[in-house]
């Protein structure tokens, strides 16, 4: 029976170093990255970008920047705005969340925008009195999404029509 709890232990201790060593190579990753690869997503996203930010979102983000809006879509050919967060998250942090703005409201932790962090949610009612809209922050009030009329792009809560139908910011668990 010991032998059995010494070895739950090991292979416990095991996973854990594995996991800490994962999140340990990603942040290697990012300083590896070339200051010239930083400039060039920084011009393309029109944001100023550093090698401390989440690189695998703001790359992820510049690969889709101009994909058109398509409801229900969920490609390259056309997509709509919670499918484009869902896939962010799942291939920014490995996490599955709703695939649904208003689900996803639901379902995060509500902040103040003055709390945002790179990777929460903004959401907004748009025309309606539910939320029907969602973008993942990126920082320094830009937050990226897809625009019914141009597709994936960022936009800036401070602006007029976004302050206008902004329904509140959440944080995924």
């Amino acid at each position: 029976m010991k032998a059995l709890n010494i070895y739950a232990w090991v292979i416990l201790l095991l996973v854990l170093v594995a996991c800490k060593t994962s999140k340990q190579k990603t942040h290697q990753e990012n300083h590896k990255t070339s200051r010239k690869e930083v400039a060039v997503l920084s011009e393309k996203l029109n944001l100023e970008v550093s090698r401390t930010d989440n690189l695998t979102l703001y790359s992820f983000v510049a690969d889709w920047l101009g994909v058109p809006h398509k409801d229900g879509g969920c490609e390259k050919t056309g997509t709509d705005c919670s499918c484009f967060v869902r896939m962010a998250y799942e291939q920014t942090y490995q996490k599955n969340i709703p695939r649904n703005s208003a689900e996803m409201f639901k379902q995060s932790a509500r902040i103040d925008t003055t709390e945002l962090r790179e990777g929460d949610l903004v959401f907004f009612k748009i025309k309606s009195s539910k939320v029907s809209h969602v973008g993942i922050y990126l920082k320094d009030n830009w937050f990226a999404h897809v625009s019914s009329s141009r597709g994936v792009m960022i936009n800036n809560l401070n602006e007029k029509y976004y302050r206008t139908y902004f329904a509140g910011a959440g944080r995924v668990q």
